[in-house]
Order: C-alpha cells, then sequence, then structure tokens
C-alpha cells in the first residue's frame, strides 16, 4: 500500500491526537508508541509533534507484523 497517497492530504507534521486519529487508535496507545520509540516524534518544549514520514514509515514497518484475527 502507498502510504504516501493515503496521507497525501494530511499536514506534514501531526499532533498526537491528529496521528491517534489517522491510525485509529487512542492518544495513550500513541504516546506509547513515541515512548517506545516504534513511531517518530519531536519533543518541542511539552509539545510532541509527529512528522508526516515517521507516520508512513511506522505504517510500512508494521505492516510485517500483521495478523489476520479469526472471526
Amino acid at each position: 500500500m502507498r502510504y504516501e497517497i493515503m496521507f497525501r492530504h494530511e499536514p506534514d507534521v501531526l499532533t498526537v491526537p491528529e496521528a491517534a486519529r489517522l491510525l485509529r487508535i487512542g492518544k495513550n496507545q500513541t504516546y506509547e508508541l513515541v515512548k517506545e520509540g516504534r513511531l517518530g516524534a519531536i519533543r518541542l518544549g511539552k509539545k510532541l509533534i509527529i512528522p508526516k514520514p515517521a507516520l508512513i514509515d511506522f505504517c510500512q514497518n508494521e505492516q510485517s507484523n500483521l495478523s489476520v484475527v479469526p472471526k
């Protein structure tokens, strides 16, 4: 999947809530991904911003961890 195309209309940098919305996960889980180093972020004072390329990298890297959950 071409994540660059999927996120093409999104801003170049995202807040944690914006990234969480795009990933369809909660803010706390998004902060945890940043803390674990799985999702790249930049700290500006107390605020974290997530560059769009970091979000794309995360999606591409995590694709190998996808699993199908049986019904």
